[in-house]
């Protein structure tokens, strides 16, 4: 950093340097960001083709993939009961004494298995005869170890993307990212294509390729990193609000893309939907290397030259350091950058993004259950209330949210009280807080209503809950340097991957513990999981935090440019 003299002015009884006379690396390189044609200059727009693509072919592919999963499994068992009837016969012809009439039940039984030959198994269609308990049972284990493989396996890789991303840019690891995941569904597809070449145990080598991906989470959060580098702090929520915005939408119109291409492969070509959407994550991958960097080489060289200081650790430091949960302590940065102030409310941020992720991930497979239990919903009534939700998050992080901060801008004052401060204020803290409530009341609608229309009524009513993810995603990012913000929301990935582990899991077993006497019990306990998530919010405090403090690199003594926003007692050191 590019070090001179500063004048200083007052801002709410502070001495912050004023920038105006000097400028940093960081800044000359944004204003040589600012005058480069459109091909060159980094934006959220960039981006959006390839994260379209992405979320469209997830939401277009799972359901899909779990019909070829239940096909491939049910292969296995078929041919398994098979070997084992013929073993059985085998054993009469060598045992004639046996009892004629226990030789007529074997030779019913070997019967009865010519109607369930494997050869009559469809890949990717359905199949009647795979509706038995052994395929059921065997397709459960096999999800419950493939998610375990590719969630913790993603959350020990998130942190790790993260901090590369901070190192190298973000294009670059993303790229990277994206390429795993494409050769993840390559797996699927070999397997699908060709299953007496592959076995069935290829599918754990999809499932470990996901988690070295970091999954959709990691994804998500090296586009949140390169929005948050190309964009305002006044401009920074909307441009995430885009991106989970392109996510939902995805997810809404994916199902329905998906159907459709089902329709026109028929039971000939029930893998075309496969084919068409590696075809369009390839086409994705490709147009990332036309994305210009938007981590200024500064930023890069800082986090580098940091990393090249820690090259004489001892392998006992290193080997701490590679530990995930030693990834959280970018939740408590050092005070010489940021103070307690800021710990308090990254804590906060993280904690209540953590339990909104989670609650979001903990509902999805319960609410399709319950409504099959209560209202006797089929797969059709399901994708459409899927789809109408997903709609109504798509419009509250797309439409209402840049329309809401646009308003209450008016009213509530911004964080900006110099040209020289940025931070988190009290309209994010607002929205934050709408959200959690919005999700309290749709979770507990979700709980009373009493027809699926209602259901369905809550489910829009929950989907203001997705302007908070969005919200407290960019908050967050307000509040450390830029070089750090890929070790941010990797150590944020970490814990979204822990919570998709654990929140289904809990939501699950409560579910099948309860259904028998009070089957919406899951969704109180999710409604007051969010009142805590509320009661949390109130941790955090609105907070303006001086530009040069968050290029510092933490060598100058402690600062004193952190201003706390509407707060009467306001300190340098606190």
């Amino acid at each position: 950093m590019v070090s001179s003299a500063y004048s200083y002015r007052k801002v709410d009884g502070f001495d912050v340097e004023d920038d105006s006379k000097t400028t940093t690396h960081a800044q000359l390189e944004n204003e040589i960001q600012n005058r480069l044609g459109w091909k060159r200059k980094p934006s959220v727009f960039w981006l959006l083709p390839s994260f379209l693509l992405f979320n469209l072919t997830m939401g277009a592919t799972a359901m899909p993939k779990m019909n070829i999963l239940i096909s491939l499994i049910c292969r296995n068992v078929l041919s398994q009961m098979s070997q084992s009837a013929t073993a059985g016969s085998m054993q009469q012809t060598r045992s004639p004494h046996e009892a004629a009439g226990e030789s007529g039940h074997s030779l019913q039984s070997g019967s009865g298995m010519g109607n369930f030959s494997v050869s009559a198994v469809v890949i990717g269609d359905h199949n009647p005869q795979c509706s038995i308990k052994e395929v059921e049972s065997a397709t459960a284990l096999l999800n419950l170890y493939g998610n375990l493989i590719a969630g913790i396996i993603g959350a020990l890789c998130a942190p790790l993307w993260g901090k590369l991303s901070d190192r190298y840019g973000r294009v670059k690891p993303l790229t990277a990212a994206s390429i795993v995941v494409v050769l993840s569904e390559l797996v699927g597809v070999l397997i699908a294509a060709a299953p007496d070449v592959f076995s069935l145990n290829w599918i754990y080598v999809g499932y470990l390729l996901e988690g070295l991906s970091g999954t959709f989470i990691l994804i998500m959060a090296l586009a949140s990193s390169y929005a948050a580098d190309c964009t305002e702090d006044s401009e920074r929520n909307v441009a995430l609000g885009w991106f989970h915005g392109v996510m939902f939408f995805g997810m809404a119109v994916g199902p329905i893309f998906g159907g459709y291409l089902g329709m026109i492969g028929g039971k000939s070509r029930p893998l075309l939907i496969f084919y068409t959407a590696l075809i369009l994550r390839i086409i994705g991958v490709v147009f990332l290397f036309l994305v210009p960097e938007s981590l200024a080489k500064s930023d890069m060289r800082r986090t580098q030259s940091l990393v090249r200081d820690d090259s004489n650790q001892t392998w006992a430091s290193r080997l701490k350091g590679a530990n995930p949960l030693h990834a959280l302590r970018i939740l408590i940065p050092s005070k010489s950058k940021v103070g307690k102030p800021s710990q308090r409310n990254l804590i906060a941020l993280a904690g209540v993004n953590t339990v909104m992720f989670g609650g979001f991930m903990g509902a999805m497979n319960v609410m399709m259950l319950y409504s099959q239990y209560t209202f006797g919903w089929g797969n059709k009534e399901s994708g459409i209330f899927l789809s109408i939700v997903n709609f109504f998050r798509t419009i509250a992080t797309i439409v209402v949210l840049p329309l809401a901060i646009r308003l209450f801008r008016r009213w509530l004052s911004p964080t900006g009280n110099g040209a020289g401060l940025r931070g988190f204020d009290s309209l994010d803290l607002f929205l934050i807080r709408i959200s959690i409530a919005s999700d309290v009341i749709g979770y507990i609608g979700y709980a009373i209503a009493p027809t699926g229309a209602l259901f369905t009524l809550s489910g829009a009513v929950a989907s203001l809950g997705a302007v908070g993810l969005a919200t407290s995603e960019a908050s967050m990012t307000k509040l450390i340097p830029k070089s750090q913000t890929g070790e941010l929301l990797g150590a944020l990935g970490f814990l979204q991957a822990m919570a998709r582990i654990l929140a289904p899991t809990v939501a699950n077993l409560t579910y099948s513990w309860t259904v028998d006497r009070v089957p919406q019990l899951v969704f109180w306990g999710i409604a007051i999981v969010f009142v805590a998530a509320g009661g949390v919010s109130f941790l955090a405090r609105p907070q303006a935090v001086s530009a040069e403090m968050l290029e510092d690199d933490g060598e100058g003594e402690e600062s004193e440019a952190m201003v706390p926003i509407g707060g009467a007692k306001q300190c340098a050191n606190c």
